[in-house]
């Protein structure tokens, strides 16, 4: 019957734990690239939702300076038509 040394015994114990620290070790790795995915996630909805503001702030002028000529031509045209009027 073959028995097993005593000095192969700590020889197991090693292996597991350097199996458990690659483990460790690889976990940690995972964590850092899922924060790293995560925050560059973040920073695009980031830019992109500055960006949607812009364009808000954008057609927001656009929609001002359209309203103001249109109050405009209107007090014109109301000036036209008591002109008209008073021509008659």
């Amino acid at each position: 019957m073959s028995t097993i040394p005593n000095n192969a015994m700590p020889m197991t114990k090693d292996v597991e734990y350097l199996n458990s620290l690659r483990r460790q070790e690889d976990v940690r790795i995972e964590k850092q690239l899922e924060a790293k995915r995560l925050e560059e996630f973040n920073n695009k909805k980031i830019i992109l939702s500055e960006l949607m503001l812009q364009k808000y702030y954008e057609r927001l002028d656009a929609l001002a300076l359209y309203n103001r000529q249109k109050q405009l031509e209107r007090a014109q045209a109301e000036q036209g038509r008591f002109v008209d009027i008073e021509v008659k």
